[in-house]
């Protein structure tokens, strides 16, 4: 750890931890007064332009984000002053989230089904943001997600986030064994998308298990047979009984060797977790993503009236004496017009007489409409402008109809629509012993087991995934 630099305007209080080339401390401001997080390069590591720029980079894409709720905000950013073993280091000043973060967190007590879907619809949310400010974060993993004061995710450290139309180019990428995409590490790609659905899957996955889907436990996790697991073995199940079946396949497909079999976007993916939300009758989690709310761009601003109500004004201090009943007290403080209690009180009984009298007539119209049969025509919001509800169960894809035939160690599951097939119509299809699954526009798929095998089908149409059908055999 190397020691904490002293910055103008702010006290040093803890070193909170160290990343790939920075420290992390916690400082105070002084004014505003605040505990804020300061991200500053070690004098260890050689500042060269790539770093200089990686740094830069960071903070730009931070204050781009700033505004979003699951996002760690940056308040400013600057150099250490000329003197010092740190003299001339970059330094990020954010928000502070108190340790620890969300690794450490369900690597002590993984998280309940309910709150690994909202909080997925969340992290979805930020980086669906991200992209659209063509921001590819390239390093999502449960480290890298702090929590709040009001225990909300929130996403941090793009040290190695790049924008969408320049990582094609870059010579060398920064990776994180565990959560990186098979792309990545082969080097077919620098990041993308595509990559990031990937690692926010593998995180998700992480919160329901404790670890990263391919670590073995008490076996080699080295980057090497890491490595081997992820760019060669199917994805596994997360063992836990009481995550859904729609859940599993998700992840399965986020986790998807071919990037395009994956979840298109991070919104889709939210989307996706709100339908399991729905089916598993969880409180529905909103997604965070700018559009969904009418914007409020075109409307004209009014400015106050002379004399507005709710202007702002200097008032004389009241002291109230300390004898008598508190309501008296107060009566007299505040009564500027001299009248007394029972004057005010027979005035405010003649308007409780209105207010009463005109509820009652309101509530008597509204009920001769009801029984007039007569009813409120709906409102019709854009869909590209809110959130989409909670799915119901009716506008769901039918589970479909599946077979299974055993011949010797060979066990073959076919399956089709229980309605008629729609062009587009794809399936996912997943064993429940290993937890291998794929996405398909086949009917048909050969198991080789000689124990009883079970496979789980999923319909998917126009982007809406049916409840599951299994069979066993």
């Amino acid at each position: 750890m190397s020691g904490a630099p002293e910055i103008p305007g702010y006290t040093f209080l803890q070193h909170l931890g160290s990343g790939g080339f920075a420290d992390v401390f916690l400082y105070e401001q002084q004014w505003p007064q605040q505990r804020v997080a300061v991200k500053v390069v070690r004098p260890d590591v050689l500042l060269t332009e790539r770093e200089k720029g990686l740094f830069a980079a960071e903070a730009n894409a931070m204050a781009t984000l700033a505004d979003h709720p699951y996002i760690v905000s940056v308040i400013t950013a600057g150099t250490i002053g000329a003197s010092g073993p740190a003299a001339g280091r970059p330094y990020l000043v954010m928000r502070y989230c108190p340790p620890p973060d969300l690794g450490v967190r369900v690597r002590q007590a993984p998280m309940s089904v309910a709150d690994a879907l909202s909080t997925g619809i969340k992290l979805a949310s930020a980086v669906e943001t991200a992209h659209r400010a063509g921001i590819v974060h390239r390093d999502i993993k449960p480290s890298n997600v702090l929590v709040t004061t009001y225990q909300e995710p929130a996403l941090t450290d793009f040290g190695i986030a790049g924008y969408l139309h320049e990582v094609g180019a870059e010579s060398e990428v920064r990776i994180s064994y565990p959560w990186s995409p098979p792309e990545l590490l082969d080097g077919r790609s620098n990041g993308s998308v595509a990559s990031d659905v990937y690692s926010l899957g593998a995180t998700i996955w992480n919160l329901l298990t404790g670890r990263s889907p391919f670590a073995v436990m008490h076996g080699d996790n080295t980057p090497r047979a890491l490595s081997a697991r992820i760019l060669h073995t199917p994805a596994p199940g997360t063992g836990r009984p009481e995550v859904p079946p729609a859940l599993e396949g998700l992840l399965a497909q986020c986790l998807a060797k071919a990037p395009e079999h994956r979840p298109g976007s991070a919104l889709e993916l939210a989307r996706a977790l709100q339908r399991i939300e729905a089916q598993a009758g969880y409180a529905r989690t909103a997604i965070a993503v700018e559009g969904d709310r009418p914007a409020s761009d075109g409307a004209r601003v009014v400015p106050p009236a002379v004399g507005d109500p709710d202007a702002t004004y200097v008032k004389p201090i009241t002291v109230i004496p300390a004898s008598g009943p508190r309501a008296a007290r107060i009566e007299s403080a505040s009564d500027p017009t001299g009248t007394g209690p029972s004057e005010r009180g027979s005035r405010a009984g003649l308007v409780w007489a209105v207010v009463g009298a005109v509820v009652a007539a309101a509530v008597v119209g509204f009920l001769a409409l009801r029984g007039g049969g007569e009813e409120e025509p709906p409102v019709t919001l854009d869909p590209a402008t809110r959130t989409p509800a909670p799915i119901e169960a009716g506008s769901l894809p039918l589970p479909p109809e599946v077979e299974a035939t055993r011949r010797g160690d060979r066990v073959t599951f076919t399956w089709r629509a229980p309605d008629k097939q729609r062009a587009g119509d794809t399936w996912m299809w997943r064993r429940t012993d290993t937890g291998e699954a794929v996405r398909t526009g086949d009917t048909e798929v050969v198991v080789r087991s000689a124990d009883r095998v079970c496979v789980q089908v999923v319909l998917i149409r126009d982007g809406d995934d049916s409840p599951p059908t299994e069979r066993c055999r």
